[in-house]
């Protein structure tokens, strides 16, 4: 006595295009790349930031007026007054200055004795002639 049933089996199908439309098959959600569209600005936090420049601290441009690590160093610095050697530059550039002006003074002391050689030599090469002149 065997029995025999019959059992109805349905099948859904779905559009392939719709398919790929609506579901993620590059399995992107594994991955921890940072969707900008579900970062709100108004939730963000102080970790967060420091968070996010970790992570992308070397695709930060060096150089640029913005974006970049030195808009980042120019802009900090001038907010919390920073100029690391600030004294030590001022002090040089005024020894400078002095060294300058003591340089100019030297100059003209230089040629003042130069001058002064060089008529003291004409008076003497003068008088020698004058002298040989009235020997003769």
């Amino acid at each position: 006595m065997s029995t025999t049933k019959n059992i109805n089996l349905k099948r859904q199908v779905f559009n392939k295009e719709k398919f790929n439309e609506t579901i993620n098959t590059n399995f992107t959600q594994l991955t921890n790349q940072l969707d900008p569209q579900f970062f709100d600005l108004s939730l963000a936090t102080l970790n967060d930031f420091w968070s996010l420049y970790e992570r992308f601290f070397y695709e930060i441009p060096k150089l640029g007026e913005v974006n970049s690590h030195e808009y980042l160093a120019i802009t900090s610095g001038e907010y919390i007054d920073y100029a690391p050697q600030r004294e030590e530059i001022l002090a040089l550039l005024e020894e400078i200055a002095e060294l300058r002006i003591e340089n100019l003074e030297v100059r003209q002391e230089i040629a003042s004795v130069i001058t002064s050689f060089n008529t003291n030599a004409a008076n003497l090469d003068e008088a020698a002639a004058n002298s040989s002149n009235t020997s003769s």
